[in-house]
């Protein structure tokens, strides 16, 4: 249920992003829209003021391809209005003064845009076309501004002043960049937040799932030893069980077993709980690591040979002294030969090795247990984490020993590595730094 309503969320919040997204994809189209129409209507402003000023110098365009009357080619685009008399150009000359006359214009409207010119007949053929704006005769057909040119007495005579604008496009947009790049960084932003809002629901459900698989775990844990316990006092108030002192001495071995037990669980969850609140201390001294290693191997030798399992130790180290909290470090050994004995198979076995290796003590855990999968290796110190088995209750423990052991590692600036075979094994390599010479 907790899934679906997640899934919900994250599903709403996605539509959301995309509407959003849609509505300033439109805003942009939108505003792209409005430049374009509003530099159409300057550019034809534009052409009908060129052609006032030519109609009001009366300068004539030539109607066919002979050339009457024409000014010197040097003549300027503001001397242009003065001229009142008829004066006939040629085309080229013609084609110039209305490209200077555009040009003027434009810029005194604030517009700095280069644009191609040619003269075409009624039917888009070209009159005159400069060599250099061949290429651009389609664009000047199709997507030209136009106006016209000449006084024609016949509509074979129609000529039209027709320019285009090559880079239009680019040029508005680029007139547009900061309100484009403030609708970009505001999409980023909108992008950005609803995955880190996605992402958090998304840890919340896991965090949410993994608290349930605590519980659930925690209960059985807990209720199997207090009923353990419970059995057990249960026969010893029983007269004949009592009376057999073999019987007596099994069940309270039994009842204290299962409290040590009780008071390990404890323990775990008080040490989360430590490493939650940063409450990790270091009574730091000097230990040897090799008799560390051998006291907790001297206490869980009974649980092991329980199983059908073995130790074997290979502490060639020449130098095991480091700096360090001993309850803490015991601690860790402690949960590495645990979870060696628990993932260990029927019968587990379990190699601890040690050496010196460039200013460091390596300590390695080896068993040749169930392994861990690839997937999993990079999420065996997360809180709460456990390796999947196929049953939840198959294997002991909540998931906190390894992100204990991290903590430790990391307080006392250590490491741990872990290299594992799924079905052949893991090895758990602690890396401490030595500040003496090995």
């Amino acid at each position: 249920m907790k899934q679906r309503r997640t899934f919900i969320l994250v599903l709403g919040m996605g539509g959301l992003l995309l509407g959003l997204m849609t509505m300033q994809f439109s805003w942009v189209r939108a505003l792209v829209k409005a430049r374009s129409t509003l530099f159409d209507e300057q550019a034809r402003t534009a052409l009908v003021e060129v052609q006032s000023v030519l109609t009001l110098s009366g300068a004539r365009f030539p109607a066919s391809a002979k050339a009457g009357l024409a000014p010197s080619s040097g003549l300027r685009a503001d001397s242009l209005s003065q001229v009142r008399a008829q004066v006939v150009l040629d085309r080229e000359v013609a084609v110039g003064i209305a490209d200077s006359l555009l040009t003027a214009v434009l810029r005194n409207r604030g517009v700095e845009f280069q644009f191609r010119s040619a003269l075409l007949d009624r039917y888009g053929r070209p009159v005159f076309l400069r060599d250099a704006d061949v290429g651009f005769l389609e664009a000047l057909q199709n997507e030209g501004y136009r106006i016209p040119a000449g006084d024609a007495q016949t509509l074979e005579e129609v000529q039209l002043y027709t320019v285009f604008f090559p880079r239009k496009s680019l040029r508005l947009a680029k007139n547009m960049w900061g309100e484009l790049a403030i609708n970009v960084i505001l999409m980023l932003v909108l992008v950005f937040f609803t995955f880190y809002a996605a992402n958090g629901l998304r840890k919340a459900e896991r965090l949410n799932r993994l608290k349930s698989d605590l519980i659930n775990n925690m209960t059985h844990e807990l209720k199997t030893p207090i009923s353990t316990i419970g059995l057990a006092g249960e026969a010893l108030l029983d007269p004949l069980m009592a009376s057999d002192e073999e019987n007596v001495r099994y069940y309270v071995q039994l009842i204290r077993s299962e409290n040590k037990r009780l008071g390990q669980l404890v323990e775990n969850v008080l040490r989360a709980a430590m490493l939650d609140q940063g409450e990790l201390e270091l009574f730091r001294q000097s230990i040897n690591f090799h008799d560390l290693v051998r006291d907790v191997l001297r206490n869980h030798a009974i649980h092991i040979k329980k199983q059908g399992g073995s130790t074997g130790n290979q502490l060639a180290a020449t130098d095991p002294l480091i700096d360090g909290d001993k309850t803490h470090l015991t601690n860790v050994v402690f949960n590495l030969v645990d979870n060696a004995i628990k993932y260990g198979g029927g019968s587990p076995k379990l190699t601890v090795r040690s050496w010196n290796e460039e200013g460091t003590l390596r300590v390695a855990f080896t068993d040749d247990g169930i392994g861990i999968a690839k997937e999993h290796l990079g999420k065996v110190f997360d809180k709460l984490y456990r390796v999947p088995t196929g049953n939840v209750h198959d294997v002991k423990g909540f998931g906190l020993g390894l992100s204990y052991v991290n903590a430790v590692m990391m307080q006392h600036g250590a490491k741990i590595d872990v290299v594992s075979v799924p079905g052949k094994g893991s090895t758990f390599t602690l890396v401490f730094p030595q500040t003496t010479a090995s």
